[in-house]
């Protein structure tokens, strides 16, 4: 990669850092860092792998499978789930601050509500987000009205002793009303990070790209002593581009910063 193609690379990566000095945090040491991203690269490896298949009773049910293990397909919201849960315990030591067993039960349920409303678009037809939650405050307050409605539903189904203590868990939640629920919610984003990484690499597109570094700068924004996670993450996938088509690698660059201009046009 030219010297300049790595200057915009880093300019991109920095769209996902927030000034120390104005929000003053200790960051946890670069090395351990490295190391916790690639532990959490190595945790999507589980995705990978298929219980029961080709074994001996299960003939009928590989057959219809349809998948080859050992490829990270689209995730479904219970693996997403394990590795929100998996990554607090992870990254929580570094913020000792932070009541872990509290963490990993917000994580564990944090998703809960799409037994319901099923998983919502982020992106939107126009690619960026513009027309869904992920950036529409209208469109936020209708999600988070839907996911009531849903954890009331929910709720209904347990026995009574249960019903107050998980909706006051997701009030924590939904209102980002304690650190842990911003660290959940912080990790929800890394682990969408880590997933495009993983799955799209070097085939990323432009827009698309756009996009993530946006919608990774919630929860950048959320949890800030988490953004050296962050960018270790999209410098990676970034450096996928340059390493899988190196002569288009600058123009790429080129293009994902005047998306991310137009898309943050008030």
């Amino acid at each position: 990669m030219t010297v300049r193609g790595h200057s915009h690379l880093e300019m991109l990566v920095d769209q996902l850092e927030i000034d120390t000095e104005i929000i003053p945090f200790s960051l946890p040491d670069p090395l351990d860092v490295r190391l916790d991203v690639d532990v959490t690269y190595r945790l999507f490896d589980l995705q990978k792998l298929v219980r029961f298949y080709g074994q001996r009773y299960w003939e009928e049910e590989t057959s219809e499978f349809g998948k080859v293990p050992g490829r990270l397909e689209l995730e479904n919201v219970a693996a997403h789930t394990f590795n929100v849960a998996r990554c607090v315990l992870l990254l929580a030591p570094h913020f000792p601050w932070l009541d872990r067993a509290k963490s990993v039960e917000l994580a564990l349920v944090h998703d809960e509500p799409e037994i319901v409303t099923g998983d919502r678009d982020p992106v939107g037809k126009d690619g960026q987000g513009n027309d869904t939650h992920a950036f529409n405050q209208a469109l936020r307050r209708d999600k988070d009205c839907e996911e009531r409605r849903a954890l009331d539903a929910l709720a209904a189904t347990m026995r009574h002793s249960l019903r107050s203590p998980y909706l006051n868990i997701f009030d924590e939640l939904i209102e980002a009303s304690s650190e842990e629920a911003q660290f959940v919610k912080a990790l929800d984003k890394l682990q969408a990070l880590v997933f495009v990484r993983l799955r799209k690499g070097g085939r990323i597109t432009p827009d698309h790209a756009a996009f993530t570094i946006r919608y990774s700068r919630i929860g950048v924004h959320r949890f800030p002593p988490l953004q050296e996670h962050f960018k270790i993450v999209l410098r990676d996938l970034l450096n996928d581009v340059a390493q899988s088509r190196p002569a288009e690698a600058l123009s790429f660059y080129d293009e994902v910063f005047a998306k991310l201009e137009s898309a943050d046009q008030p």
